[in-house]
């Protein structure tokens, strides 16, 4: 495949050689590189082999194919070959899967059939060499033939019975040509640099070549509406943003453009994707947008993400399928997100759709592990209060959190014999040190039941903040602060609501630099 993105005034075209061996020669056009050896290309969707147990299938489960009445067959016949095993295999997301094998006979030839009627999407024909090439197999028809040759896959490519996949030989054929223009031009504008007029030249050139390829994608989508070739076209093809007008009297005109083109972008991103086309979950692409969607073109916030979350998937239920898959993804991604806060969109996602009954394809074991996950999550998210610790500290003092006046404090889980805590310990009383005479507390928890140690380490390394523990484990901190681990550090504001959590030190400075500033810089403006 052809993957076009918008890049300023024009469209860059990547194609990616479809071997892992010959990397100068374009073999077949597609998105993403095949494995280097046939074991990494699966057999059956893998498992996660994350730790936490709610990532057991969300993203692949219930994709397997349905048994109907009509076969598949699909005979392939590629000169130059006359031993060995052809695998075909089919895109899902940015992994690729092994669906079929077939021997290939002397003359080249090899067939792959079945009684039980294909998924549609981006099929890959792969070599023994693991060259490959694609294919289309679309519900409407699954019985066809091609042929190529060896030296040449995408070059020497014909079908039979297939106009479709014509259609899309044809398409690929046009982009790899349209690439090698777009290439030459853009290394000949690099060579000319301080040529102004010939730069000018080479973009109106690039320019053209731009028109033209829209021109042959608005052809291609009219000469196959309806189809699967139709709806990837389409869901590959970047959106245009306009040139929103502004007036320049307007006292900041950058933002204002920047705020039309962003809600622009927001309202119709997904408008070139057909969410009734349940192939589109066998390509590349959806997945790619999917991602682009929620990762670039949204503001970061938990709570803009999940309303946009919720409108993908309202958008997914026209197809029982890609509701499956629009909402595994994006319930997994969100589970397993690096992002603070994005915990957030799980949990309401979980809630929505999981825990309310919407979802059929989840058993009730993993439900189980679901609910136990959100409860684990929702008394610790951004934003909200943070649970109250009453706890006896190292001099035999009941320390109440909620109690401690301060502008920002730090709750800090560790233990003195983890290696990572005794890395984060020293960074953290340093920075207790420089801060603590701005409205800096550190409400140090100890999360194990070794007090000698404990005191050692305290007395040894001179942590004068609050250090507590809770020696019969009644406080429930682990469910509250969701701690399976240790160091930990959440940091709360003088409300004790938690703004930050699962941070660095030197993130922990940033936040202090910023939050206890504030009242200096009121003070300045004051003066």
């Amino acid at each position: 495949m052809i993957l076009v993105n918008l890049n300023s005034a024009k469209f860059v075209y990547a194609i990616c050689v479809g071997t892992v061996f010959e990397k100068t020669k374009i073999i077949a056009t597609h998105l993403f590189p095949i494995p280097t050896n046939r074991e990494n290309i699966n057999k059956k969707p893998m498992k996660s082999n994350l730790s936490k147990l709610v990532l057991i299938l969300f993203l692949l489960v219930g994709f397997q194919l349905t048994s109907t009445a009509q076969e598949y067959s699909i005979k392939v016949q590629i000169d130059g070959l006359t031993s060995g095993q052809l695998l075909l295999g089919y895109h899902l997301g940015d992994k690729k899967y092994v669906q079929d094998t077939s021997v290939i006979s002397a003359n080249g030839t090899a067939l792959f059939e079945g009684n039980e009627k294909l998924k549609s999407g981006i099929y890959l024909i792969i070599l023994p060499s693991m060259n490959y090439f694609e294919i289309l197999v679309s519900q409407e028809n699954q019985q066809f033939e091609l042929t190529t040759k060896q030296d040449d896959l995408l070059g020497n490519l014909t079908f039979s019975n297939s106009t479709e996949n014509s259609a899309f030989a044809s398409y690929q054929r046009y982009m790899v040509e349209k690439q090698t223009q777009i290439k030459a031009l853009q290394d000949k504008m690099k060579e000319n640099a301080d040529d102004t007029r010939l730069a000018k030249t080479i973009k109106d050139d690039i320019d053209a070549i731009d028109r033209e390829v829209k021109h042959n994608w608005d052809k291609i989508i009219n000469d196959n509406s309806n189809t699967l070739l139709a709806n990837i076209i389409k869901a590959m093809r970047p959106l245009e943003t306009p040139d929103f007008h502004v007036s320049p009297n307007h006292s900041n005109p950058d933002s204002v453009r920047w705020a039309k083109a962003y809600h622009f972008n927001r309202n119709h991103f997904f408008d070139g994707i057909t969410f009734s086309d349940a192939g589109l979950i066998r390509t590349p692409i959806l997945e790619g947008r999917l991602n682009m969607y929620f990762d670039k073109v949204l503001i970061p916030s938990p709570d803009t993400i999940s309303n946009e979350a919720d409108r993908v998937i309202e958008m997914s239920k026209v197809n029982d399928e890609m509701f499956q898959y629009v909402l595994s993804f994006l319930f997994n991604k969100y589970q397993t997100s690096n992002i603070m806060g994005m915990d957030a969109v799980f949990v309401h996602l979980a809630e929505k759709y999981y825990l309310s009954g919407q979802v059929s394809w989840v058993d009730t074991k993993v439900m189980g592990k679901i609910e136990e996950r959100v409860n684990a999550l929702k008394p610790n998210l951004i934003g909200a209060k943070a649970a109250n610790l009453v706890l006896p500290d190292n001099k035999g003092k009941t320390q109440d959190l909620h109690k401690i006046n301060a502008t920002i404090t730090v709750v800090y889980f560790w233990d003195p014999t983890c290696s990572h805590c005794k890395k984060v310990t020293p960074e953290l009383r340093k920075l207790y040190n420089d801060y603590k005479d701005k409205g800096f507390v550190v409400y140090s928890v100890y999360t194990q039941g070794d007090q000698p140690k404990w005191f050692e380490y305290i007395e040894k390394n001179q942590l004068t903040w609050i250090n507590v523990w809770d020696p019969k484990m009644s406080s429930n901190f682990r469910n509250n602060y969701d701690i399976y681990s240790t160091p930990v550090i959440y940091i709360l504001n003088k409300d004790k609501k938690i703004i930050a959590k699962r941070i660095d030190p030197d993130v922990v400075k940033e936040i202090l630099d910023k939050e206890l500033n504030k009242g200096n810089q009121g003070d300045e403006k004051k003066n």
